[in-house]
């Protein structure tokens, strides 16, 4: 409808008779803000031709119109007006072929009593039949904008079934297939052999595409592991579709260009941490020789030991980077060997029991087979463990919980950390394992941004997958699959080689 306290702006009324104008007029009273009248078939073209109206309400027949009536001409004229009728006549064939014309409506002018409560019911019928029909044709621009803009977007976008199939995509998405090579149009025709953990990878989006709820997200990476040179996040969205279920959309982005740059800043990275360490150790060992010496100035001494535990804390960070920096490189080296599962997350448990039990938040274990293996390096596994139950006890409120599971799976183990907190959304979800990365909103909390990082590089070197599913409100999720033969060489050992 229109911005104002009337339903049309500016109405055409059309009629010859100065008494029936006079009443209509009166009638039209907070209907219309400006009434302009003509009385022929020339004044009606002129005033057609001298300005734009809202509405046009004419008479059946009016002095010089030619035998048809002017309803036809208006409508060749101004065919997105609405056009009403009002005549004398109580034949309803009159009516009927004015409506044929393209007349909105026809009333009746016989002037009594009811003439203002219907002329006003039918003009508001017009009224909420062009505001509608604005926003259809407003909604009808606004979606081929949205879908000319996905079309031409450089991440792939595409519409899915439970089952797989794609009802569209953008050609940036059927690029992506074709670099997977993908033998059909459905997302699961992906070759698991053109991709690192394509079993794996390929089962989990299965199990997502029929299982994911509204609101929740689902992320994964998909790596080349053939001859073609490329890299993907995968992300999928639970969306509402209007009738009650679930669609389901699919977002990849190619980060090769990100992968690339990002080997470039670990070496001004490797380099500087290198650097600075040697500098540090200097001063910790300096420290260290003056501490050991009888000293009468306590000052001095407070200064020296501060000095002291800056100088381990800058070591400590340094080793903490270095240590990713060997991940990066693919030069972290693993020991996986078969061994009970579960005592190594009770160790971890034990670790936290005393922080959660302060924070008031759960903790549980669920194993079913409690004499469950897994081929894993212990210590790795711990460090993996142990940082998604710190995540978990840093963003899951008082009162909530956090649960790991662990089961076999698929020729593996599959290890789940669940926990109540606030959830994230999609395109949050997408960042978390990149180093140093910290979501906006939890930037109060403490971290250095590289837990995620070194979960999902440690994760990797046993030839396994992490995903992360999160829906806001409703927590978040994190399942990490261990395959039963880690890529070991003659040694035993394993490098993570994706990073």
């Amino acid at each position: 409808m229109m911005q104002s306290e009337y339903l049309f702006r500016k109405i055409l009324l059309i009629e010859d008779e100065a008494a029936h104008a006079l009443l209509i007029e009166r009638s039209l009273k907070g209907v219309g803000d400006e009434v302009i009248r003509a009385t022929n078939w020339t004044e009606m073209g002129e005033r057609l031709g001298a300005g734009s109206f809202d509405l046009i309400i004419s008479d059946l027949h009016i002095p010089g119109a030619p035998p048809e009536g002017p309803i036809g001409a208006i409508r060749t004229k101004v065919p997105h007006v609405p056009v009403v009728v009002l005549t004398s006549s109580s034949s309803v064939s009159d009516g009927v072929a004015a409506m044929r014309l393209g007349a909105q409506d026809f009333i009746v002018k016989n002037f009594d009593s009811s003439f203002k409560d219907v002329l006003h019911l039918a003009l508001k019928r017009i009224a909420v039949a062009k505001a509608l029909e604005l926003e259809k044709v407003k909604l009808s621009r606004d979606r081929d904008i949205l879908q000319r803009a996905v079309e031409n977007s450089d991440d792939g976008f595409a519409l899915v079934t439970e089952a797989g199939d794609i009802r569209y995509c953008n050609s940036a998405f059927k690029n992506f297939l074709q670099e997977c090579e993908a033998t059909s149009q459905t997302i699961l025709a992906i070759s698991t052999e053109a991709i690192v953990n394509g079993e794996a990878v390929k089962e989990a989006l299965k199990q997502k595409l029929a299982s994911l709820s509204e609101g929740a997200v689902w992320t994964s990476e998909l790596i080349s592991a053939g001859s073609r040179d490329f890299a993907y996040d995968l992300s999928l969205s639970g969306v509402p579709s209007g009738d009650g279920s679930v669609a389901l959309a699919m977002w990849v982005r190619d980060i090769r260009e990100r992968k690339r740059r990002e080997k470039f800043q670990k070496e001004i990275l490797s380099t500087t941490t290198h650097d600075l360490k040697g500098p540090l150790g200097a001063i910790s060992i300096s420290c260290e020789v003056l501490l050991d010496k009888e000293m009468e100035d306590k000052r001095t001494r407070q200064v020296l030991e501060r000095i002291s535990s800056s100088a381990n804390s800058a070591i400590q960070l340094i080793e903490e980077f270095l240590s990713v920096r060997r991940i990066e490189e693919g030069t972290f080296l693993l020991r996986p060997h078969r061994q009970p599962l579960l005592p190594i997350i009770l160790r971890c448990i034990e670790t936290f029991t005393i922080p959660y039990e302060t924070r008031g938040i759960g903790v549980k274990v669920e194993c079913p087979e409690t004499d469950l293996e897994a081929s894993v390096d212990a210590l790795a596994v711990e460090r993996v463990v142990s940082n998604l139950l710190s995540n978990g006890m840093k963003f899951t409120p008082r009162g909530g919980s956090v649960t790991v599971t662990a089961r076999s799976s698929l020729g593996g183990v599959h290890l789940s950390v669940c926990d109540t907190g606030a959830g994230m959304e999609p395109a949050e979800a997408q960042a978390l394992f990149q180093r140093y990365s910290r979501l906006e909103k939890h930037a109060h909390v403490a971290g250095t941004g590289l837990g995620l990082f070194i979960v999902k590089s440690v994760v990797s070197a046993h030839g396994g997958s992490v995903e992360v599913t999160s829906a806001i409100g409703a927590g978040t999720t994190f399942d990490l699959y261990f395959p039963d033969d880690p890529p070991v060489n003659a040694r035993g050992e394993v490098l993570c080689l994706n990073f």
